[in-house]
């Protein structure tokens, strides 16, 4: 290939990702695929929890989310930096990792 082409190539690779950084990552448009839109802060006790799920940011949207479903079926969306809902996933991995630790290896 020649200088010339070279060149384009990276003229155009340089717009597309001036492009990309460029739109706004926390608009309407890149949250219309998250199961949040509104998040809460308010504390719900564990014994009404029936499921928790946490949901990394990825192609479907750009923020972890933090569903808890609850015993009546009703889907709360929680931030995930609320101080309650921290110390709860510490409590759940710590658990998690000794548990996982006293299991016994297989050869």
């Amino acid at each position: 290939m020649s200088l010339l082409s070279y060149l384009l190539l990276a003229a155009t690779a340089a717009c597309c990702f001036t492009t990309l950084f460029a739109l706004p990552m926390d608009g309407v448009a890149t949250n219309r695929n998250c199961q949040c839109v509104t998040t809460s802060s308010s504390i719900i006790p564990t014994r009404l929890f029936q499921r928790i799920e946490i949901l990394p940011p990825g192609a479907h949207c750009r923020k972890t989310e933090i569903l808890i479903t609850k015993k009546d079926n009703k889907t709360v969306c929680i931030n995930p930096e609320a101080q309650w809902i921290k110390k709860i996933l510490t409590k759940v991995m710590s658990k998690r990792s000794v548990k996982e630790s006293s299991m016994p290896t297989v050869a």
